[in-house]
């Protein structure tokens, strides 16, 4: 069953936060999950957020584990595990014992996780082709390597508040 999209209201406008990259990276990325939910009319577990970050990560090194699955989407353990029991139930994925370490179990597409995974890449590249029209090559290359460099410093600032 398809969840009714409500158009997400604007963020309250904070004088003491305008003109903050990381606040309109935000937004930019509150927008963009909103707008592929109005043209995916997403339901079940890919209704969730964090569950197309979990089938791209499949899509790229199937036959991980749970823990190994935190780590590259920066999502709680907890979500992942939700996400992955639900995808198993959806036929997305299944699950695996590790042939070298018995205790370990990896995650596994299926068919149907890939085909759902190729679905939402296409719809993912108009999105990104909508948003990044009149930006030259240029443009978006150095947008890029800045957008990096901000998410390096969170997740080094991340690392330094775990030591």
């Amino acid at each position: 069953m398809a969840r009714k999209n409500i158009p997400l209201p604007p963020p309250p406008k904070r004088r003491e936060l305008s003109d903050n990259p990381v606040k309109l990276c935000n937004e930019i990325a509150r927008i963009f999950r909103n707008k592929m939910r109005e043209s995916c009319e997403l339901d079940g577990v890919m209704s969730q957020p964090g569950a197309r970050l979990v089938l791209s990560v499949l899509a790229i090194e199937d036959g991980i584990n749970q823990r190994e699955l935190v780590a590259r989407t920066h999502l709680r353990a907890p979500s992942v595990s939700v996400i992955i029991k639900k995808m198993v139930t959806e036929g997305m994925v299944e699950l695996r014992t590790d042939e070298n370490d018995m205790r370990s179990t990896r995650v596994y597409l299926t068919e149907h996780g890939r085909e759902v995974d190729a679905e939402s890449i296409n719809k993912i590249k108009a999105m990104d082709a909508r948003g990044l029209e009149g930006i030259g090559e240029e443009e978006q290359a150095a947008l890029m390597a800045l957008l990096c460099r901000i998410r390096d410093n969170l997740l080094d600032s991340e690392r330094e508040e775990n030591q």
